[in-house]
């Protein structure tokens, strides 16, 4: 048995780092450039904890089946590694086939829908299987069949979660903070492979092996229904605008529809003033401006002023059949129709015939391989090679290191990938690629127990830096808030299928060659990969809007040498006219800060 203080000590460490995430995220975009109001914060940061800590008992109800790919089980349920191999190829192929149809379901249910669908599915599968695995009294091809059939079923629900993190994601982060806000998010589901391999690992060791089918089903059942209560697909569901540049721009034209609509069918009983406001029947005025509502922040003596995040105002959230008391269909916080994806065609080309989405789901093919390829077998490496147990002291500390390691290169990814890489991807996870390929040299030269445990963790931060990069965050920026299921759902598909040779074709090479045959065939994945990721090293997603165009364009007008009051009175009407995108900061000669949201100054 591992240290009970040891063990006590990595859960708190684990638990402490999942914390610190949690309130960095809800400290972070109070700052300029974004500085959004608390009640947007706090409500987003209950919608992706729900959906991430979901996410995560996912993990805990699908790699349970990696743990139990041990001799001792094997022999149990009278089967050989290839042929519990058979079981895990079969549930990948069923996932990476199923995740790229479910994604463009997933694009038209919501993420919410979504999450609930797949997190009660797995853990009905889950406990079924539990129930199999307590009672079996069979060997060898009826346990094989049975758990491949509902093993498969468990890890098609679980498409759904898939797809629908990185949906509600894309629309409650803009692109500019996504590789930020997917470092944080990693962290989250990356506490998945500490419920997987170390919290599953202790079930097994103090209950029958069963159990760790039983416990992650009922936890699953529980985050259902907080998923039910706390989840929004999107900001306009929970009364906000939306922060996404395609999607901002959509709900301005349809927030004109609606008001020319009203206009048309009940008569425009508007004044106009000489001030260009309009005095309705009531007496109070409005203004004409037809963009989206902004939130401004305190002048600090008239030095900084803020065009910000919309207004925390119910009334600038709702149609204008709202505000004048008509109980329309258009309720505040629902989704108009259509909204959550997009037709067909446009749907294919911007996904399906896009040339970087055809490299990255090769390199994800490969990422699969070199992925599920480690975590299928860290239990198994360290039983046979090093006669380490999942009680035991260096199991432990090896799973440990998959999950602070998955935690960090996530993290790190992320936040590298927007600071130093101008939000561009391919280049960080082509340097992880490269990473990874020597960490598996120190995994197959280990000359102790204690080596290979580190080479193991070091691999763990490799492959979650190409895993959340390119699977998450790359599909949410080059597919925009529409088509980000789709997306992913595509590129963890091709994914999932690179993992489904790691049952199959592993499980062959570790009969035949011992587990030098294992870590061999890993290398060729990683190499690869890196190799596919030098013609899109540059490439950045982002889809240009017309809002875009036209704030470069203003912005182009101001004359930044001029301080004649004319000009500074038409730059500060400008900016009051400009949406809550990316911020970039114009200094005064007299040291005075101005925010122009929404406006790329890289012209």
């Amino acid at each position: 048995m591992a240290e009970a203080w040891v063990d006590w000590l990595i859960r708190a460490i684990i638990i402490g780092v999942v914390i610190v995430a949690c309130v960095v995220d809800l400290t972070h975009n109070r700052k300029p450039p974004f500085k959004y109001p608390m009640k947007y914060i706090i409500i987003r940061f209950l919608n992706w904890l729900t959906v991430g800590m979901t996410y995560a008992c996912t993990y805990f109800g699908r790699y349970n089946m990696s743990l139990l790919n041990t001799s001792d089980v094997h022999s149990v349920l009278g089967v050989t590694t290839a042929q519990f191999g058979i079981i895990i190829t079969t549930a990948y192929v069923i996932y990476g086939v199923f995740v790229a149809f479910n994604g463009v379901l997933v694009d038209r249910l919501g993420g919410k829908k979504a999450t609930i669908i797949g997190s009660m599915g797995s853990s009905v599968m889950n406990i079924v299987m539990g129930f199999w695995m307590l009672n079996t009294k069979s060997k060898g091809t009826m346990n094989i069949v049975f758990l491949a059939v509902f093993y498969a079923i468990n890890d098609f629900f679980q498409t759904f979660c898939t797809t629908a993190i990185c949906k509600v994601g894309v629309n409650w982060y803009h692109i500019s903070e996504r590789g930020f806000f997917g470092g944080i998010f990693g962290i989250i589901i990356s506490f998945g492979f500490f419920l997987a391999l170390q919290v599953n690992a202790n079930i097994k060791a103090e209950m029958h092996f069963s159990a760790v089918f039983f416990i992650p089903g009922a936890i699953l059942a529980v985050m259902t229904v907080l998923c039910v209560f706390f989840v929004k697909s999107t900001p306009e569901d929970a009364g906000w605008p939306p922060v996404d540049e395609e999607a901002l721009e959509e709900y301005n034209e349809r927030k004109k529809l609606l008001e020319n609509q009203e206009e048309n069918a009940g008569g425009n009983s508007n004044r106009s003033n000489s001030d260009g406001t309009e005095t309705t029947d009531n007496g109070t005025a409005s203004s004409n401006s037809d963009d989206i509502d902004h939130y401004e922040t305190e002048s600090n003596n008239n030095q900084k002023k803020s065009v910000l995040y919309p207004a925390d105002n119910a009334n600038s959230l709702k149609s204008p059949a709202e505000s004048k008391g008509n109980n329309g269909a258009n309720k505040r916080g629902s989704a108009p129709p259509g909204h959550y994806g997009m037709g067909l065609k446009e749907l294919v080309k911007r996904v399906c015939l896009n040339p970087v989405f055809l490299i990255l789901c090769v390199i994800d093919f490969c990422v699969g391989w070199c992925r599920d390829g480690v975590i299928n077998y860290n239990a198994k490496y360290f039983q046979e090679v090093w006669g380490a147990k999942e009680d035991s002291l260096l199991y432990l500390i090896s799973s440990t290191g998959v999950t602070l390691g998955s935690m960090f290169g996530s993290l790190g990814a992320g936040i590298v990938s927007d600071v130093c890489c101008g939000s561009r991807r391919p280049p960080v996870a082509f340097v992880a690629l490269v990473l990874y390929s020597g960490c598996i040299l120190i995994v197959l030269f280990a000359v102790s127990a204690w080596m290979g445990a580190v080479g193991i963790g070091l691999t763990a931060f490799c492959f979650s830096c190409v895993h959340g990069i390119i699977t998450s965050t790359c599909a949410m920026d080059f597919a925009g808030p529409r088509a980000t299921a789709t997306a992913v759902g595509l590129l963890d598909g091709i994914q999932k299928i690179g993992s489904s040779m790691t049952g199959v074709v592993m499980g062959r090479l570790w009969d035949l060659y011992g587990s030098k045959g294992w870590i061999f065939s890993l290398l060729p994945g990683s190499g690869l990969g890196a190799l596919l990721m030098l013609p899109i090293i540059g490439k950045k997603g982002g889809k240009p809007t017309k809002n875009n165009k036209k704030n470069k364009e203003k912005v182009k007008e101001i004359e930044v040498g001029n301080r004649d009051d004319s000009i500074k009175g038409r730059r500060n009407q400008k900016m009051s006219d400009m949406g809550p995108n990316n911020s970039e900061e114009y200094v005064d000669d007299d040291g005075g800060e101005v925010e122009l949201n929404g406006v790329d100054l890289s012209y």
